[in-house]
């Protein structure tokens, strides 16, 4: 009969021949610690067992257990009781939390419900979504109103003509060389407005009346008057801001040859040509560029311009050239209007690029706002201050002025 102090179950004999060590090697846990070493007033730890004795203990270790199975299954349950208690001892007393987990989904705000957002990010409430959503819309209104009332103003004066439509390019230029001068200006430049807005509307005029030798004449009087000023009046920067009121006016000068282009015979289907291919490549390179575009076409002056919408701008003028070729009231083949397409297709992207260059180095997003949703006029207008010139020249080589 074993021991009452004993931690076998009651009425379960202890083999007689398996010393204290050789019962804790045969219910070993990988988990227990070693057994501190006992003072030294205490009994000596017994020498292990000959060679021959430990081949006998593994040998009866294979042979069948002297004791049944519920017996070992009590004893195996009261050494896990002890490291059971262990591990409650060592926790805590607080009840176990259950951890708060965030994720970032579109349309969810961070966290989760009744639990504290995690993120350390503050999340987007419902009025903030909306009230985007209200400004994306307005701005939306804004670029469609303003775009069809300058359409219409355009469509109108060019069916009318003469001087109507000679007032109303005339006024672009007056509107878009004013946004430039008012630029430089927040930047510290002072170039003599007046002198630049003469000569964008003497240009207009000019152009209507004889064609573009008067407008050469008008742009070099410019110059001298320009020039003249600054020497009898000092002022301060003069080199800068004579160059910059010439330049000024002689960006935009060039529109003004559209009021000749209006005089032809044909002049209303030659300027719908080169409006409507100049707008359908800036649309089909604004699309495929948002659709497809990876590959930056200018980094520096145009990061959002891309290569694949360059292409997409260049099908899709093609196309419009092709079906319009197909109409008699354009008075021009297939061939004569792929030759147009080429002009507008390489001058449009560098009449953009001149803009942007000016915007960088000036550190503006636009030149004005007097098209709401579009931004400024010269904004709107930039590719045509280098495709209209050219046009002009190629439909003069062709016979068509």
């Amino acid at each position: 009969m074993a021991d009452t102090e004993s931690g076998s179950p009651p009425g379960v004999e202890e083999p007689a021949i398996t010393p204290p060590d050789r019962r804790r090697r045969r219910f070993s846990r990988p988990w227990e610690e070693p057994i501190e070493a006992p003072p030294d007033d205490q009994a000596e730890t017994p020498p292990a067992a000959p060679a021959e004795e430990r081949t006998e203990f593994l040998e009866a270790d294979d042979a069948e257990p002297s004791i049944s199975e519920e017996a070992y299954l009590s004893a195996t349950t009261a050494e896990y009781r002890d490291l059971a208690e262990e591990i409650a001892r060592g926790g805590t007393d607080d009840p176990a939390t259950m951890p708060a987990v965030a994720a970032t989904m579109a349309g969810v705000g961070t966290g989760l419900v009744d639990f504290a957002d995690v993120t350390g990010r503050p999340g987007v409430s419902e009025e903030d979504v909306e009230r985007v959503e209200q400004a994306a819309a307005s701005d939306l209104t804004l670029r469609i109103i303003s775009a069809l009332v300058l359409l219409g103003l355009f469509m109108a004066t060019l069916l009318l003509g003469g001087w109507f439509f000679t007032f109303f390019v005339g006024a672009v230029m007056v509107v878009a060389v004013g946004e430039f001068y008012a630029t430089l200006r927040r930047h510290g430049f002072v170039p003599l407005s007046l002198f630049g807005l003469l000569a964008a509307l003497g240009s207009a005029v000019a152009a209507h009346l004889a064609g573009p030798g008067p407008m050469l004449v008008v742009f070099l009087a410019t110059i001298v008057a320009v020039t003249l000023f600054f020497s009898v009046l000092p002022r301060r920067r003069p080199v800068d801001n004579a160059a910059t009121t010439i330049l000024g006016a002689a960006w935009v000068a060039p529109l003004a040859l559209a009021t000749t282009v209006r005089r032809a015979p044909d002049g209303i289907a030659l300027i719908l040509m080169i409006v409507l291919l100049t707008a359908f490549f800036d649309i089909g390179s604004y699309f495929a560029g948002r659709a497809i575009g990876r590959n930056p076409l200018a980094p520096v002056l145009s990061p959002k311009k891309t290569w694949e919408g360059f292409v997409g701008g260049i099908v899709t003028a093609v196309a419009v050239a092709a079906l319009l070729s197909t109409v008699d009231y354009f008075i021009v083949d297939l061939r004569q209007a792929l030759i147009l397409t080429a002009i507008v297709v390489l001058l449009a992207p560098l009449g953009d690029a001149a803009e942007s260059m000016i915007k960088r180095s000036l550190g503006v997003k636009d030149m004005g706002s007097v098209l709401p949703g579009h931004g400024g006029m010269l904004d709107r207008i930039d590719a045509f201050l280098f495709v209209v010139p050219f046009a002009y020249l190629y439909f003069r080589t062709i016979g068509l002025l």
